[in-house]
């Protein structure tokens, strides 16, 4: 079977983490036996105005891990008005006539993000009748961020699919009800191959302090500005306690002064950007991960952290309901400072209940490469029963 991939979002760069995981899922699929590509539109903001000139124009490809890979730069103009979205569209449309000229006509489409791929994957559909299925990750829902403009696209799009994904069991609800009559199925984002690569937890390096960790952009949505008050009412009760945060974003000078501002400088370290590695290097250097959300739809970093053998805590804001359970970690309201200090202190009080190479095989057993990928090409097998895979 030939599967195209659409991504709404994907790396830039070989060390990009934004939309690294549509990556991963395209290269799983590919070592599953499928032949996979992927066509994307990179459209970079105004705001990098350094890239404006240095960015690249114009139609780009390569082989990723036996992937052929075609991508259009360009940058975003006008991101929250309909041209720049047609103009991603036709860019999209672009790398397609290309790709198929060089390797064939593929069987279905795999969208991520209705908005903008999803969109594109209609466009293509109704041109060539290639079935397409939409996985959809994108936090704009809960956070109220779509504008009126741009749902009359999406719903045509959503209606044509043959097949609806979401990344989390509550996302699945939430899009039920912007999706009016349309059902959507549950299959997780897939752990990296990175992650599941075999190592021994009891190996684990020990430090002299119980070291939290939490990796994230640096902005509003990842809740740094109640992690941090939380970490330090949970410092006084537990004075040798840290925490390492990894990722930088809009609100990195705001957060470094809020820690300072609290007397957090010899407990709170700030890593800055991590690539992929050393992201899975903190985390086997640490004890337990916490990140204090106010929104995602799934969050991969949080399987990352189990996969590492380590204890979660999270906020209930969607997709962490379908990973965190009593059994791996602890889950508490969104915006509320003292319950996650008490999570804190709760986790390190009790840190000999969380077993680590048991947190590692049962995240593995749900999340691995093997378990969704085999969810996934059964979604398209239903679709496409005809069509060896």
């Amino acid at each position: 079977m030939h599967v195209l991939i659409i991504p709404s979002w994907y790396p830039a760069t070989a060390e990009d983490v934004d939309g690294i995981f549509f990556r991963q899922q395209a290269q799983a699929l590919q070592r599953s036996g499928l032949q996979v590509g992927v066509i994307a539109p990179l459209f970079r903001s105004l705001r990098r105005t350094k890239t404006i000139l240095t960015g690249g124009y114009g139609i780009r490809s390569y082989i990723e891990e036996a992937i052929p890979t075609y991508v259009y730069k360009s940058m975003y103009f006008f991101p929250r008005l309909p041209p720049d979205r047609a103009r991603w569209v036709k860019a999209g449309k672009k790398l397609f006539e290309r790709y198929v000229r060089e390797h064939g006509r593929p069987d279905i489409i795999h969208a991520h993000a209705m908005n903008f791929g999803g969109i594109l994957a209609y466009e293509i559909h109704s041109e060539t009748g290639i079935p397409f299925v939409i996985t959809e990750h994108s936090s704009t829902y809960a956070r109220k961020l779509i504008h009126d403009w741009q749902w009359a696209a999406m719903h045509r799009s959503a209606a044509a699919c043959a097949g609806r994904i979401a990344v989390s069991k509550h996302f699945c609800g939430l899009l039920r009800t912007e999706y009016r009559g349309l059902d959507w199925k549950y299959i997780p984002n897939m752990l990296s191959a990175k992650a599941a690569a075999p190592f021994n937890p009891a190996e684990k390096p020990r430090g002299n302090h119980f070291t939290f960790c939490s990796v994230a952009h640096l902005n509003f949505n990842k809740g740094f500005d109640i992690l941090l008050p939380a970490f330090a009412q949970a410092l006084k009760t537990h004075p040798g306690l840290k925490l390492q945060i990894g990722g930088t974003g809009m609100a990195d000078a705001e957060l470094h002064a809020l820690s300072e501002k609290l007397g957090l400088q010899n407990a709170v370290t700030f890593l800055g950007a991590l690539k992929y590695d050393e992201v899975l290097d903190l985390m086997r250097r640490s004890d337990a991960f916490v990140l204090a959300s106010r929104n995602e739809t799934f969050g991969v970093v949080y399987i990352e952290a189990l996969s590492q053998g380590l204890p979660v805590v999270a906020t209930r804001c969607g997709g962490p309901e379908s990973i965190v359970t009593p059994e791996n970690g602890l889950l508490v309201p969104k915006e509320n400072v003292q319950a996650l200090t008490q999570a804190l202190i709760d986790i390190y009080e009790n840190r000999s209940r969380y077993d680590a190479a048991t947190l590692r095989n049962n995240c593995l057993k749900e999340f691995s490469e093997k378990s969704v990928v085999s969810q996934i090409t059964e979604e398209y097998r239903r679709i496409l029963p005809a069509t060896p895979v």
